[in-house]
């Protein structure tokens, strides 16, 4: 007959948080039966892909832009309205182009 004393004293049945001393005592395990970790664990490392990386520029851009002007987006909705509105076809291709580059 073999008497488990980590269940002597517990009320839940659950076994006590007990030190390892095949660790040299610097281990515990939990009531689960689960290591946890050395308090001088190393914490886990995250890195971004460049991708997120560049969507975290382009929030942060965004969001340090402030406010826009809205007497511009006023004379710009005249423009259209009015039909003097020119649109530049070469300088919005160039800059969709240096944003596509900023995905790659």
């Amino acid at each position: 007959m073999v008497i488990d004393s980590n269940n002597i004293n517990s009320s839940s049945g659950a076994p006590r948080n007990r030190v390892d001393s095949s660790a040299g005592g610097a281990q515990k395990t939990s009531s689960s039966g689960v290591d946890a970790k050395p308090e001088g664990a190393a914490k886990p490392e995250v890195s971004l892909s460049s991708q997120a990386q560049t969507l975290n520029r382009l929030e942060s851009n965004i969001q340090s832009a402030g406010e826009f002007d809205s007497d511009r987006v006023a004379d710009i909705k005249k423009a259209i309205a009015d039909g003097t509105f020119e649109i530049n076809a070469e300088k919005i291709a160039d800059r969709m182009l240096a944003q596509d580059e900023l995905f790659r």
